[in-house]
């Protein structure tokens, strides 16, 4: 197990620097700031950031959790060789210059020396890791994210940086580099027990030839949905990724039969694998049956023909509920599901619809359309659904552009996942529903 690893409190960082906009700066000033005790290491500076800084790690007398190793790739062996006398059991290895670099050899002997003595290692060539909830960033990445639901784990330090760089809350995330000791499945195993994530996400590139099989054990224990995004599925891709982190090629169809086995959702790119996470942490079961209501036609056709190819059921109106609807929308309504109440639908026609379905149990979750035509009032639609507290999931899509932007926004900043386009949104769905 890796509790260990985010429960750390004491940090050595050996290439502290104090050039600003240094990797060993950036990490240092992360663990300072966030009151995290931290002593840097680095025998050319007497002080960093008001720190007093020691030449070597056998000058710190105090306790240390963990070593964070930011210097050229041919002194790391040395410097754990020294992590290991003082008996310090986690290490983080950001430097580069290893396996993805042909440099395979001095991988094999930092990894020998780490499995001997039970040494927990990330990396090398990592971005580093982050726990929101201990206030922990030890990494090189600028700034904190927020505390979330979401674990993410990360084979690419560039699109982990990128990804905390959006508006998503995160409950840990690891850039897990080459992988040469801890590897996917150890961190599976612990955000799958975490109190904090209720959903675990992956980019991988390729695990390695001894990985497999623990990875799919771990992934079939595991108590939270994962999503994971896999790259390297060209010839193209899995050249780059052999000179990136070292990840070993892999045959087409592999990894699909792997995240089958594994009941992994697949996604086809990072922005769908963090909007199904915001679904799951959302609504737990969200059923496979939905009904749909629109302002538009077109649109209605469209999400008609996703949800169809996407295993996503659209089921027949209870004749009880078409005679309470014909009551009051327009002539010419959509007498179906999806239910088009129009072009000219106000906000109150969408409240009077929703009013009528809300109780009804011939479907799971509501799909709301709109699209900004003369009459719409994407704002007021917006503040309907907040207002009623519906008892169903709802997934929203205002389609267009800037009529309907700031609706787009009440909706987000208030939990409810709204899209730009039909396609998205339903491609999400279908993800889940299968």
């Amino acid at each position: 197990m890796v509790k260990e690893v985010f429960e750390a409190r004491s940090f050595a960082v050996i290439g502290a620097s104090r050039e600003e906009g240094k990797v060993g700066n950036i990490i240092f000033k992360n663990l300072l700031q966030n009151g995290i005790k931290a002593f840097p290491v680095n025998p050319n500076a007497q002080e960093i950031l008001g720190e007093k800084c020691y030449k070597s790690l056998k000058e710190i007398k105090e306790k240390i959790d963990c070593v964070i190793i930011a210097i050229k790739s041919e002194f790391v062996l040395q410097v754990l060789k020294e992590v290991n006398n003082k008996d310090i059991k986690i290490v983080v290895i950001i430097s580069s210059g290893f396996s993805e670099s042909g440099n395979k050899d001095i991988e094999d002997k930092i990894k020998e020396l780490c499995f001997r003595n039970n040494i927990k290692l990330i990396g090398p060539n990592t971005l580093g890791y982050i726990n929101p909830y201990n206030n922990l960033n030890a990494s090189f990445f600028a700034t904190m994210p927020n505390k979330g639901k979401i674990a993410f784990l990360s084979q690419s330090g560039a699109i982990g940086s990128a990804i905390l760089d959006m508006d998503i809350g995160f409950s840990g995330f690891v850039s897990l580099g080459n992988m040469a000791c801890l590897d996917f499945s150890d961190f599976i195993e612990y955000f799958s027990n975490d109190k904090n994530t209720e959903v675990i996400t992956l980019y991988i590139e390729s695990l390695k030839k001894d990985m497999g099989k623990r990875f799919i054990e771990t992934c079939k224990r595991c108590k939270k949905p994962i999503i994971a995004i896999k790259s390297g599925k060209t010839p193209t891709g899995i050249k780059a990724a052999s000179s990136h982190t070292a990840a070993l090629a892999s045959e087409e169809g592999v990894y699909e039969g792997i995240f089958s086995q594994c009941k992994i959702i697949e996604a086809d790119s990072v922005k769908q694998m963090f909007l199904i996470a915001e679904l799951l942490v959302k609504y737990k079961n969200i059923g496979k049956n939905a009904c749909v209501v629109t302002n538009g036609g077109g649109v209605g056709v469209l999400c008609s023909d996703y949800c169809f190819k996407l295993g996503i059921n659209l089921p027949m109106l209870p004749n009880n509920i078409f005679k309470k609807l014909d009551e009051f929308l327009p002539e010419g309504w959509g007498k179906n599901n999806p239910i088009d109440i129009l072009g000219d639908a106000k906000a109150e026609l969408y409240e009077k619809t929703l009013d009528i379905l809300e109780n009804e149990k011939f479907f799971d979750f509501y799909i709301i359309l709109l699209t900004p035509q003369y009459m719409t009032e994407p704002d007021k639609t917006a503040e309907i659904l907040l207002k009623m507290s519906m008892k169903k999931p709802i997934l929203s899509c205002f389609m267009g552009g800037n009529k309907v932007e700031s609706a787009r926004q009440v909706l987000s900043k208030n939990n409810i996942l709204v899209f730009d386009d039909v396609k998205d949104l339903c491609e999400v769905l279908g993800k889940v529903v299968k």
